[in-house]
């Protein structure tokens, strides 16, 4: 399976964990060794911190994310995945933004590596 096809099905098995508030199955989606950096947090390594990531991301309402692939750039055993998002809470857009995923091809299996995203939605006027 390529780099591309690898991701799509990747962002699939993403999306259905997300809609079923699964944080136990969303660690599976990333590497042993992967690595969350999100916006205004600091990095969250391994499985357990992972699961706990995901649990609060649940914990703010949030029912659906849509990843959009505008281009994937192959480079081995890992490809780089860039492109954008939205997050929803029961059908309402509540975050949009751009992506850049570093998967690895780990145990036959594209997985996210290094998960980044920042918003596009401006910061709210003081």
């Amino acid at each position: 399976m390529d780099a591309a096809e690898g991701i799509h099905e990747g962002n699939e098995r993403f999306k259905q964990a997300v809609r079923e508030a699964d944080n136990v199955a969303l660690p599976l989606l990333y590497t042993r060794g992967a690595q969350i950096l999100p916006p205004n947090g600091e990095t969250v390594r391994d499985s357990e911190s992972i699961a706990e990531f995901w649990r609060a991301f649940f914990d703010l309402g949030i029912t659906e994310a849509r990843p959009v692939t505008h281009e994937v750039i192959p480079m081995g055993e890992y490809a780089l995945e860039v492109g954008e998002y939205s997050v929803l809470s029961h059908d309402e857009v509540v975050d949009r933004g751009k992506i850049m995923v570093l998967w690895k091809h780990e145990d036959g299996v594209w997985k996210m590596h290094r998960d980044t995203w920042n918003s596009s939605v401006p910061l709210p006027e003081t």
